[in-house]
């Protein structure tokens, strides 16, 4: 497959969420691990407003 660029191939990827595994490049990699990153953390700072219901409490201790 032929692509424009590594953020054209990363809205496909993300898109499987934790479902998906990147081996390389080490780029790709690293630009998912960043973004999934910052989601946990919106995530974290709205469950610190909303309150945590126990089931996105139980699935952000397993990405951890």
């Amino acid at each position: 497959m032929r692509i424009a660029g590594l953020d054209e191939i990363k809205q496909w990827i993300m898109g499987f969420g934790p479902e998906a595994f990147v081996i390389e490049p080490e780029r790709l990699k690293d630009i998912i691990r960043d973004d999934f990153k910052k989601a946990l953390v919106q995530y974290e700072e709205a469950s610190s407003v909303f309150g945590e219901p126990g089931v996105l409490e139980s699935k952000a201790d397993f990405i951890r």
